[in-house]
Parts: C-alpha cells; structure tokens; sequence
C-alpha cells in the first residue's frame, strides 16, 4: 500500500490513493490510466520500499510485479483528445 501511496502522490495529476479507495474510484476499469508516472520513478519507489522495509530480493520481486500487474499509474503519456479505455 505505501508503494501506491507514494506512486499516485507523485503521479500526474497527482492523487490521494486512500481517497481513491475510499470513494470507489480505484473500482472503476482502468482508473489507474488517468496517472501518469515514469517507470524510472516507479522502479525507484518501490526500491525504496524495499529498502525501507529490508526486503530480500525475492520478496522486492514479488513486490514489483504486484505493483506492475496491478494498479501502478500507467508510465505511457495519453494524448490530448484520446479517448479514455
């Protein structure tokens, strides 16, 4: 959780991931495509987290394919006028 927290607090725009839980937002198909954040932060904040919370480094794998499969900000720039998914 604190790796979500920590990803959509940074994300464009930025967002309160507790909030998003909270109203039911983080329900909705795909929400995750309205954040935008690099894969180089992703990749950096969740070795922070690990570091932080001494992982091994099977256990920061796991970690990092949890995040990437489940609902990190999307790393791709949307164009103006795209429709949404």
């Amino acid at each position: 959780m604190e790796t979500y927290r920590r990803m959509y607090k940074e994300a464009t725009p930025s967002a309160d991931f507790d909030e998003l839980i909270r109203t039911g937002e983080a329900k909705k198909p795909n929400f995750f495509m309205k954040y935008y954040l690099p894969d180089e932060r992703q990749a950096e904040i969740i070795e922070e987290v690990a570091k932080k919370y001494r992982l091994s480094r099977w256990e920061r794998e796991i970690l990092q394919t949890q995040v990437y499969l489940g609902c990190a900000p999307t790393s791709v720039r949307r164009e103006e006028g795209k429709d949404e998914m």
